[in-house]
């Protein structure tokens, strides 16, 4: 059988499900995730006051000792960036470019192999909450000198005037990338905590918080299709997309665009799918389901939207690519 492609297309792919089983010897569920983002039974997820309360016999931390941790983990990752940073030896960029690369043609399996990891890290420290969050400034370097390098390929074709193609690389890294990633991760923490967290209130010490780093991550990794579709293949299929009154040009420049859009969508819910408070059995065995609900507003919301949407640009003759250079370079 051939190797499945990216795309999910199966009911198990879209719609990841864990088979629970009585255990022989003690007669606790014994887990399995198969069909899920993160498949290896290392990967269930406990949260932290129930590890304590099975090694001391109490609920978890004090409110204090909860709190510094979380202080710790996330000044640690901002720390860690900065000094890497401005050290470019301890760059990590074979690495970057594995997530980039797999991002692009497999999305899953870098977060299986990301995540996986990070739960090690987890398990190895389960006093901590371990963050998911970069803390390496490669992959967003990379990612930026990409756009540069677009944005000067296309002032070059359309503008060439270094003033413009200055003012282009600003708005496409600048405006594009990080302004619009940080209003989506803004959007995404408030919905997802909202949504995820099992607990009264939402709190950034809860075993189930979500933190914003995380989701601007994921906006990153979901913005590498975008780059990959419109910014470099349209740009090379410009001699056809730029066609007057060519149906195959429509299509083409059209599918481009929100194509590029559902599958960002598609990687984002792989990326929130792979988070061991989503995927674990404690999470899906719990009324609100929120990861159910994850799915269906991607999968049955999000993409027959933007299907409809497309098709009806395809039957008024709407011609996205060419409305979209327009206002670049107008």
């Amino acid at each position: 059988m051939p190797k499945r492609l990216n795309l999910p297309y199966t009911t198990q792919d879209l719609f990841p499900q864990s088979n629970t089983s009585p255990s022989k010897s003690n007669g606790a569920p014994a887990s399995s995730t198969r069909g899920s983002i993160i498949s290896t039974p290392s990967s269930i997820y406990i949260p932290r006051s129930t590890l304590h309360q099975s090694k001391n016999g109490s609920s978890g931390t004090s409110g204090s000792a909860s709190t510094g941790v979380h202080f710790e983990n996330r000044f640690k990752t901002i720390r860690t960036m900065i000094k890497r940073l401005f050290k470019p030896t301890t760059l990590d960029f074979e690495t970057a470019i594995w997530e980039i690369f797999h991002l692009i043609v497999n999305p899953r399996k870098m977060y299986r192999s990301h995540y996986y990891y990070r739960q090690q890290q987890q398990q190895s420290n389960p006093d901590g909450k371990t963050s998911y969050s970069r803390d390496d400034p490669s992959f967003l370097i990379l990612v930026t000198g990409f756009l540069c390098i677009s944005a000067v390929a296309w002032g070059l074709a359309y503008s060439p005037n270094f003033w413009d193609i200055l003012k282009l690389i600003v708005y496409m890294v600048l405006v594009d990338f990080y302004l619009s990633g940080v209003v989506i991760a803004t959007v995404t923490w408030l919905a997802t905590n909202k949504l995820f967290n099992l607990e009264m209130e939402f709190s950034r010490y809860s075993v189930y918080y979500i933190e914003w780093g995380f989701c601007f991550d994921i906006h990153c990794n979901s913005f590498l299709i975008i780059w990959c579709l419109l910014y470099v293949v349209q740009f090379i299929l410009l001699p056809i997309i730029r066609i007057r009154r060519s149906l195959i040009a429509l299509i083409l420049g059209n599918s481009l665009y929100f194509g590029s859009i559902a599958y960002y969508f598609v990687v984002s819910f792989y990326g929130f799918n792979s988070l061991p408070i989503i995927s674990s059995n404690i999470v899906k065995s719990s009324s609100k389901n929120p990861a159910r609900v994850l799915q269906l507003v991607v999968v049955a919301g999000i993409i027959p939207l933007l299907a409809l949407t497309w098709l009806t640009t395809i039957l008024l003759r709407i011609k996205v690519a060419d409305r979209m250079i327009d206002y670049y370079f107008d």
